[in-house]
């Protein structure tokens, strides 16, 4: 059976806007420019906030909880153990290690280190104190002390003599030491590392000692005082006992040095001996401290202070050790984030530090001690340290996911990496709970809802997001009411319009239920109009905008009208026309607002033509049973908004006027907008449309004829204006290039304008009806056009029309047609198109 007019008109509508007939808004992620200073915080830090700049002197004061070594009666025998025991019984004077050279792993040689050489005669001489020093008798440390000779252990100790000398050497050989550095460097590295075997714990302590209130040393001590750290590190860590006390009052004794790599081993050997409290908390800082340096980063690749930090962390609480949850996130937010290069042009993967990390439990204890915030937050109000430490949890959450995201979407981790997922996927919902807790606070506010924009470009968590929209749309209207400037709420309502942007683009349960809850959708048009009133040149120092928040506000209303329910809906939604007019206008005329970006501004356009198409798409205003539209409304300013269009479309070099013509192929299937139409001179406009040499221009404009040609009233003037003429070189267009869509669009404006005519050869002259002819029998020509494969999905949908109207064509000039009768049983095509 032949179609009808009606709808072919439906299938090049079709055609033209997709399968769907509506049209999803993508849009930029608001991105916050990286600060080159790491820091705790922005550019200004709010007061009663934590430093960035930390002293660690209190350190060095004593503890409460460091206790003397306790010694006892000397004895002549030499006892060695296997491992460290607790002496505190008065069986040893400490701690002892095994010194039995057999089998005993010796420690790596510390790398990334410039130690300053000695002589080859040194090296001789070292090797012979070393050879001395494993043939002599083992010293007893209680011996010493009972004689009061302890300071004579240190004096005497081979590695104290070796820095004596290289002391002295290094003046002497500064020009012999370049060419010989790396080689030297693994000797002495070595040569440390075995000398220091056979020492006992109290010796090493009190090597350390001897360093206390070290500031600047050169590179020999740095590597002497490395030894001594690496070597008590594989003797302490993971080990308890009341000694621990002493290890911790020797070691920060150190933490005024200025050699990173020191430092380093300090909080490696602090964090090592799962130290809680003020001792944890001080050993955060530590790593905060080295961690702000990034030269230093490289130091942590080769360090076990990544895992350690995890761990120690483990043993904090966000409420009852806040400062080290704030220290310690800190920490890992510099980590890992961590550059591709390092100082010396050496270079590693920027997702080595959190790999590690996040392999070793970080996901899953952010998401618990969010928990606990949660939880505390829930029966008392969350001020001071604690919501300090939300802070940083937030923000080391959000690097740490910007620096993984393409492991996390790798199928491998996908099947490896379950539970972790998992934990990724709960962190959505507690921090959205953990942002309407801090209504109060704008920054901790705006750096969760950061977070939260990372998350929401993720498929899984974006549908776990999905649950919370009417949750997030009311965060949005508590935003515009609760912040002190206009500048200081542009983070959080950008970063929220995005989220809420993708989570309507992808769930279609998420716009129901937003539409359903008037709260929530009460807010974004809230939200709309109050930025839209405001200067569109207004920014913050973090880069953000009113265009871009408005951008985002108004994506957020094109994606839930997708949904037909929503789309009707939100077309009879108060003030929601105004301000898209208003848009529209501010578009036409950027230098009235104020408008200097002519980005976003472009953005801001076709993101306000995405929206009135989806609405137009749904809307119709001829129903008998319909009410007087809302104020403010779509239905209201339809006609401004044609006006609006329309001044769009008549201008030259604008890339929106595709998208302008598609939302006017929409609108004018209504009688009303197609007088609005024409007022505003639309046929002479869209001469100019198809005249052009931008093919989706020509298409969409054709879209707009198939409407505009159904008035009968229009077809002259359209004829006057050598209409027909460029419809027939359209379609050639079309052929030559094998562009189905625009040549079957071309067809629908062809048959549309023939539609009543009695005699065809009066509407069309007999040459240009023979080319349009030729043009359509040889795109039906299947096996000439697919040499036999089989055609593609355009040129099926095109086929049919086109068949169709060379029908219609080969009917109208064979005669039967000529003196414009028909048979009473037949309905003419005018009466098809009217019935529908």
């Amino acid at each position: 059976m032949r179609k009808t007019s009606a709808e072919i008109v439906s299938e090049a509508k079709n055609m033209l806007v997709g399968a769907c007939g509506t049209r999803l808004v993508s849009a930029r992620r608001p991105i916050t420019p990286r600060d080159p200073r790491r820091q705790l915080y922005g550019r200004i830090a709010p007061p009663e906030r934590p430093p960035s700049a930390i002293n660690l002197k209190y350190l060095q004061q004593p503890l409460p909880a460091l206790e003397p070594i306790v010694t006892s009666a000397p004895t002549t025998n030499v006892v060695r153990f296997d491992g460290l025991v607790d002496c505190s019984k008065g069986n040893c004077g400490g701690l002892v290690r095994a010194t039995s050279m057999n089998g005993r792993e010796k420690l790596p040689a510390i790398s990334n280190m410039v130690v300053s050489q000695v002589s080859l005669e040194n090296i001789a001489s070292l090797k012979k104190d070393q050879v001395d020093e494993k043939t002599a008798k083992v010293i007893d440390f209680q011996q010493m002390v009972q004689t009061n000779n302890t300071a004579s252990i240190v004096k005497n100790h081979p590695l104290k003599r070796i820095q004596l000398k290289s002391t002295d050497d290094h003046v002497q050989s500064t020009d012999a030491a370049g060419h010989r550095g790396f080689e030297q460097s693994k000797s002495l590295s070595k040569q440390n590392n075995e000398l220091l075997i056979p020492s006992s714990t109290e010796s090493l302590l009190e090597m350390l000692k001897s360093y206390a209130g070290l500031k600047e040393c050169n590179d020999t001590t740095d590597a002497q005082i490395n030894a001594i750290l690496n070597e008590l590190f594989t003797r302490v860590k993971g080990s308890k006992g009341a000694w621990r006390g002493a290890v911790l009052g020797v070691l920060y004794g150190l933490v005024e040095a200025a050699s990173p790599n020191i430092l380093l081993s300090v909080a490696c050997i602090v964090l090592a001996m799962n130290v809680t409290g003020s001792n944890l908390t001080g050993a955060c800082k530590l790593v905060f401290k080295i961690a702000r340096n990034e030269h230093n980063d490289a130091l942590f690749m080769e360090s076990d202070v990544p895992e350690l930090l995890v761990d120690g962390l483990g043993r904090a609480s966000p409420i009852d050790d806040p400062e080290a949850c704030i220290y310690g996130y800190g920490a890992v937010r510099f980590l890992a984030g961590a550059a591709n290069e390092d100082s010396d042009g050496q270079h590693y993967s920027s997702q080595f530090l959190a790999k590690r990390m996040v392999d070793h439990g970080l996901c899953q204890l952010m998401v618990l001690h969010l928990k606990m915030i949660n939880d505390f937050a829930s029966s008392k109000s969350i001020t001071g340290p604690a919501l300090h430490a939300l802070f940083q949890l937030s923000c080391a959450l959000r690097t740490v996911l910007s620096h993984v995201h393409d492991r996390l979407s790798s199928p491998e981790f996908k099947v490896k990496g379950g539970l972790e997922l998992t934990q990724i996927d709960q962190s959505v919902s507690l921090l959205v709970r953990a942002a309407e807790i801090c209504i109060s606070e704008t920054e901790v506010q705006a750096n969760i809802i950061r977070t939260l924009s990372v998350l929401s470009e993720r498929p899984d968590c974006c549908e776990r997001l999905a649950e919370t929209a009417p949750r997030l749309g009311i965060l949005l209207g508590s935003v515009t009411q609760t912040s002190s400037s206009v500048e200081r709420e542009l983070v959080s309502s950008n970063r929220l319009g995005y989220i809420l942007g993708n989570i309507m683009a992808r769930c279609d349960v998420a716009r129901v239920q937003f539409y359903n809850c008037d709260v929530s959708c009460d807010a974004l048009i809230a939200a709309l109009e109050y930025y839209a009133t405001k200067r569109f040149t207004i920014r913050n120092q973090m880069g953000d905008s009113i265009v871009d928040v408005l951008t985002k506000l108004v994506r957020i209303v094109a994606n839930m009208c997708v949904n037909g329910l929503v789309g009707y809906g939100m077309s009879n939604r108060q003030s929601l026309g105004g301000i898209l007019l208003k848009l529209l206008l501010a578009a036409i005329n950027p230098k009235a607002s104020g408008m200097i970006n002519k980005s976003e501004l472009e953005e801001l356009l076709f993101a306000t033509l995405g929206a009135l198409h989806n609405l137009s798409y749904y809307y119709e205003l001829n129903e008998p049973h319909e009410a007087a539209p809302n104020t403010g409304s779509i239905g209201q300013n339809w006609k401004a908004i044609c006006g609006a269009l329309c001044r769009i479309l008549n201008s030259d070099h604008n890339p929106t006027r595709s998208e302008v013509a598609r939302v006017l192929g929409n609108m004018t299937r209504n009688s009303v907008i197609r007088e609005a139409f024409y007022e505003e001179n639309g046929l002479l406009i869209l001469k100019r449309c198809i005249s052009s040499n931008d093919d989706e221009l020509i298409v969409t404009a054709c879209g707009v004829l198939v409407n505009v040609l159904g008035d009968w009233t229009r077809r002259v003037p359209f004829q006057e204006l050598d209409g027909p003429l460029m419809l027939r070189q359209i379609l050639h267009r079309g052929v030559t290039k094998r562009d189905w869509i625009m040549a079957g669009i071309t067809c629908q404006a062809i048959w549309n304008y023939l539609i009543d005519a009695g005699d065809i050869l009066q509407t069309l002259s007999q040459a240009s009806i023979d080319y349009i002819c030729e043009d359509l029998a040889e795109t039906l020509d299947e096996e000439t056009l697919f040499n036999g494969n089989k055609p593609d999905a355009f040129w099926e949908e095109f086929a049919p029309v086109a068949a169709d109207l060379l029908e219609r064509l080969q009917f109208g000039i064979s005669g039967r047609s000529s003196t414009g009768e028909t048979s009473e049983d037949e309905p003419t095509d005018r009466d098809n198109f009217q019935e529908k």
